[in-house]
């Protein structure tokens, strides 16, 4: 019997993947995610592809705070990906005119203010294969 090459994208932790690129803030952020009912958060993004396969986050939340092109870079890798396109992206904050262009690339994400970060992904999310 031949295996399959592309395996089927491991079912969803539950986690919620953290992207922003200053510790003490990501720190914060995380802390008042918690506060607003996201139990679980994870930091960071892994350095390998796979191990973000491996991670199977049920959203990925971006920061556009502070180097918002490294969040793009994230999501535009994750979603270049079969598995990666069933991730919802929520982006949040950020200068508006860098947000419109994020919006243009990524039509399927979501793009809100930080307090509307919790409510966002605690309801059902868009993935990068509905835009």
């Amino acid at each position: 019997m031949a295996k399959s090459k592309a395996a089927a994208a491991p079912a969803k932790t539950g986690e919620v993947l953290l992207v922003h690129w200053h510790d003490k803030e990501a720190a914060a952020i995380t802390k008042e995610l918690k506060a607003a009912g996201v139990r679980k958060v994870r930091v960071g993004v892994p350095e390998k592809m796979s191990e973000l396969r491996a991670l199977a986050p049920r959203a990925i939340v971006v920061s556009l705070r502070r180097l918002p092109s490294h969040g793009r870079e994230v999501v535009d890798a994750v979603w270049s990906t079969k598995w990666g396109r069933e991730i919802p992206v929520v982006f949040f904050d950020g200068e508006p005119q860098k947000v419109e262009q994020l919006k243009v690339k990524f039509p399927a994400a979501r793009f809100v203010a930080f307090e509307e970060v919790a409510p966002t992904i605690s309801s059902p999310l868009p993935s990068g294969e509905s835009g």
